[in-house]
């Protein structure tokens, strides 16, 4: 009888791993930023009551955390700016030291960062200590790359 326990116990188990990894590894199904993100390149500072709001609104967006005295945080603003140039598409910037006390405060925890937003969620964001989003701090195409990789495009003709 209690081998019958554990073996039932075991494939329980198992099959919860299972279920788990097939969740967790599951592609995000790509979706369009709000249509007023598309057609321009401004990126626009915002502060924590607009962020709340759009939070709030359920918008898709992406937000740029960014320290105004960071090498890092200028260099990657340039890669932003050329790619926004490049795709017409406008995010918002948003200032680190004004981060705690917001829903972000758990999870960036070092800046700079680029979040991706769908229906007011954080699908993705760019970690600034994390080895493999490094490269696409420092280059266009890589965050071209990472980006679309959630996101659509849009071709407005």
């Amino acid at each position: 009888m209690k081998k019958k326990i554990i073996i039932c116990f075991a494939a329980l188990i198992l099959l919860i791993v299972i279920c788990l990894l097939i969740f967790v590894n599951r592609p995000v199904e790509k979706f369009y930023l709000e249509d007023k993100y598309y057609g321009n390149n401004n990126l626009t500072e915002i502060d924590v009551k607009i962020l709340n709001k759009l939070i709030d609104d359920k918008e898709s967006f992406g937000l740029f955390i960014y320290e105004p005295s960071c090498v890092t945080s200028n260099k990657f603003n340039e890669v932003l700016i050329s790619f926004q140039e490049e795709n017409n598409i406008a995010f918002y910037k948003f200032p680190f030291s004004q981060i705690n006390g917001t829903s972000l405060e758990k999870e960036i925890k070092y800046y700079p960062s680029f979040i991706i937003y769908k229906d007011g969620k954080i699908i993705d964001f760019l970690e600034a200590d994390k080895d493999e989003d490094t490269k696409r701090y420092k280059n266009k195409n890589d965050f071209k790359n990472w980006f679309f990789s959630y996101v659509k495009s849009k071709s407005l003709n």
